[in-house]
């Protein structure tokens, strides 16, 4: 735990905070909560990002939940990718409605639930590069994040098409937008960018089932680093074509979404097709996704361990947790992540347990 973490500095006010003593008069009312108490984690994380210097040969990820993950180069390059500071979220029928899984189900009323904390402050980024999006959807190209990030970055902003059109609505000047397409790449730093086909057939609802049409909504991402090659599968939903991307490129690690899905609906893959996804694309570490944070389509990390265990026990795959960190090549034999027990901090000599002040 960096000694330089400002975050930590204020959940020890938060502490104080608490208290009952000094505290037993102050006034809360719903909007001071509201400020305490969100997110969750306050900066604790964006300052452990920010003091993480990353070692030679290797990159760190951070995976805030869902489809999120920051990405820091040795090269420098820090790319936040599907970022969701959003609420939880509901929908109501309407004949001529664009929302996929309402064109799927024909729902009159779905409501979806935000499971996992806010362990990041979009407001308190100070050095990110680029905002990548891999489709349109709220829960991927994110109002929040996007604003936020024009306030405290200089950062780009890089998508297809219609994350393209919702950047410019949402206010990012036109000079700060890249609008990337199947096939392209563009570099930051170290890092090299590269759009490659999506298979949501969600997306592909919305757009009346054309492929093209699709191109312009949602695109995977291949990052190449000096060190490894992540591919980033967005919302896709099984395909044969990660056979073909599997082929065509070099991939040391799968981020792959998967998700429990209620009868007459098909939003996420399953387990089993998100283990034959990164089966197909040949990576050597997967780690499941977006299982994790809407109560709709909540999938077990544990089943789909079970099943590459099984199918596929020489592919390592890991687990994590909101918050972790994930460095490449170091810590692709954990299986699963643990928050840190911070054991370095304890000092025996202090205890009052077991130590010279005990009573």
């Amino acid at each position: 735990m960096s000694e330089e973490n400002e975050g930590f500095w204020e959940l020890v006010k938060n502490l104080e905070l608490l208290g009952w003593e000094k505290n037993k008069d102050r006034d809360i009312d719903r909007q001071k909560w509201l400020s305490e108490v969100f997110p969750e984690w306050g900066r604790f994380l964006n300052s452990e990002i920010e003091n993480t210097k990353v070692r030679p040969d290797t990159f760190v990820l951070w995976w805030f939940g869902a489809c999120s993950w920051f990405l820091k180069t040795y090269g420098g390059a820090n790319v936040l990718i599907d970022n969701y500071s959003g609420p939880s979220i509901a929908a109501a029928w309407d004949p001529d409605t664009k929302i996929g899984v309402l064109r799927q189900t024909g729902a009159l009323r779905q409501v979806w639930l935000r499971l996992n904390p806010h362990v990041i402050d979009p407001f308190a980024f100070k050095n990110v590069d680029a905002l990548l999006s891999t489709h349109n959807h709220v829960d991927h190209c994110d109002i929040y994040t996007i604003k936020a990030l024009l306030k405290t970055t200089d950062c780009l902003f890089i998508g297809p098409q219609k994350c393209c059109i919702k950047f410019e609505a949402f206010g990012v000047p036109k000079e700060r937008i890249i609008e990337i397409n199947v096939g392209d790449s563009h570099k930051i730093k170290d890092l090299e960018i590269k759009a490659l086909e999506s298979t949501d057939n969600t997306v592909l609802s919305e757009v009346d089932y054309v492929q093209k049409e699709m191109n312009k909504a949602a695109v995977n991402y291949l990052l190449k680093t000096s060190v490894g090659t992540i591919y980033h599968a967005g919302d896709s939903h099984y395909s044969n074509m990660f056979f073909r991307h599997g082929r065509q490129n070099e991939i040391d690690l799968a981020l792959v979404a998967f998700g429990d899905n209620p009868d007459g609906m098909t939003d996420k893959m399953t387990s089993y097709d998100a283990y034959r996804v990164a089966k197909a694309l040949g990576a050597k570490i997967f780690i499941p996704m977006h299982y994790d944070n809407w109560g709709i389509v909540q999938g077990d990390p544990l089943e789909l361990e079970r099943i590459v265990n099984e199918k596929a026990p020489w592919m390592k795959t890991i687990i994590m947790q909101w918050g972790g960190k994930f460095e490449y090549p170091t810590d692709i034999d954990i299986k699963r992540y643990r928050y840190p027990k911070q054991e370095d901090q304890f000092r025996p000599e202090l205890s009052w347990e077991y130590g010279d002040k005990r009573k």
